[in-house]
């Protein structure tokens, strides 16, 4: 039994591989192909592997792995200048989705509870489906490109508050629960801002011992990991989420001259412990569910694609984007992303998400990674063919703006520098 196991788990590994080259090769993410692997030899496909604890906890790995990077890949003294567009953007973007879709669930089911946890679910967007795109349409250094990254910078940022208040949904509404989640959020917030102000006055600083770890590629590796995983526990200890002591972790070792060789040793194993994050949400997805409730997650897939580009171009424009650039920025940002696996964990896990609910998140969020670079590339078809001459009555309509912004808004700076293999708006940081 054991030598079939891991004769099937092989297997699963071997295929996904495959199909993350294929997808590549088709200029899709390759986290799509890891996916459809999942379902293909998951227990709703072939029945080959079943999803498990080991499989579950590498994944989460993976998610603290992802932002322990994305901390590392900041530079604080260039993003604080689109920090406010980008954080704006955010918190606006979470209220309203969260908020409507919360609305939504009370008038037509009666629960708010679950509502609260699909529409927090629903706000983010893919930072690994949106690089991929702006890659394959070589727009990481535009405008819309910088503007993208900035904000989902801050969507990942937003994560971690998201975590506490979708744990603290279980318990009953009380003082003492209000208590326990305001503490902790008010301690996640602090140290977000004591670290950002902290390090946007520190240009680079020696890590004692930085010598002997680089001496030896294993011993290096070893030292990144630690760091990473050390800040996540006592992150955990602390009452606040792993997750923000891993990112907490990457923005220190980011501002130090560990920074390049550390992003060197992390990026492979980042990259293998999402490949095993992607294979489990496909090992999660109920091809008969999806069968039986076609319509719904077609229709709540349509309504999420089009209303989250819908109101992110709208919040754009507001902001006095051109039509042009804010439709693009809107295009990058469609994707529900992968950390809204982990709100939906959570919520099942506390019992604010009902089983039935979970998998119909799941179904959405993971349609959402298919299907959106296919919604990008038709937009693009049309903008190529329609909007460019598009002319109301004289208005040039992809330079139109409701206002005139200041100079310093019109191009901000992400200050997100990333590693080798993926989109720089940013080659150079500043400092390097």
């Amino acid at each position: 039994m054991h030598e079939q196991n891991l004769t099937a788990l092989a297997l699963l590994l071997a295929a996904a591989v495959a199909f993350g080259l294929i997808m590549n090769r088709v200029r899709m993410p390759a986290a799509a192909g890891f996916i459809l692997v999942g379902v293909g030899l998951g227990p709703s496909g072939l029945g080959l592997i079943q999803p498990d604890g080991a499989i579950e906890t590498m994944a989460e790995l993976g998610v603290l792995m992802l932002l322990f990077i994305i901390g590392m890949e900041i530079r604080l003294s260039a993003f604080a200048r689109a920090l406010p567009l980008a954080l704006s953007i955010t918190i606006l973007t979470i209220v309203i989705i969260t908020s409507s879709v919360t609305l939504f669930t009370v008038l037509v089911h009666g629960e708010m509870l679950g509502g609260a946890v699909i529409g927090a679910m629903l706000s983010i967007s893919s930072s690994a489906v949106a690089f991929k795109m702006m890659e394959d349409a070589d727009e990481k250094d535009t405008v819309a490109g910088r503007t993208a990254l900035a904000i989902l910078v801050a969507q990942d940022l937003a994560v971690v508050p998201l975590l506490l208040v979708t744990n603290a949904l279980g318990t009953p509404l009380t003082l003492m629960a209000l208590w326990n989640v305001g503490w902790r959020v008010i301690l996640a917030l602090a140290l977000l801002a004591g670290g950002i102000l902290a390090l946007t006055r520190i240009k680079s600083f020696h890590v004692p011992g930085s010598e002997y770890l680089m001496k030896d590629a294993d011993v290096g590796t070893l030292g990144v990991l630690g760091i990473c995983f050390l800040c996540a526990a006592l992150s955990g200890l602390l009452g606040l989420s792993p997750a923000l002591g891993a990112f907490l972790g990457g923005l220190i070792l980011g501002h130090s001259t560990l920074r390049r060789s550390a992003l060197t040793m992390a990026q492979p194993v980042q990259s293998i412990l999402l490949f095993v994050f992607f294979l489990s949400v496909g090992l999660l997805i109920d091809l008969a569910y999806l069968k039986q409730h076609a319509f719904i997650i077609l229709a709540a897939l349509v309504v999420v694609t089009g209303g989250k580009t819908f109101l992110n171009w709208l919040l754009m424009m507001l902001a006095g984007e051109k039509f042009l650039v804010a439709l693009e920025t809107s295009l990058f940002l469609s994707p529900v992303g992968e950390f809204s696996f982990v709100i939906a964990a959570a919520g099942l896990t506390v019992g604010a998400l009902s089983p039935e609910g979970h998998k119909l998140a799941i179904a959405v969020i993971a349609m959402s990674l298919l299907s959106t670079p296919v919604w990008f590339a038709f937009a693009r078809v049309f903008h190529r063919h329609a909007l460019g001459r598009l002319r109301i009555l004289g208005l040039d309509l992809a330079e139109f703006q409701l206002w005139r912004p200041e100079p310093t808004m019109a191009a901000p700076a992400t200050g997100y520098v990333p590693a080798r293999g993926r989109p720089a708006p940013n080659p150079r940081g500043p400092g390097e």
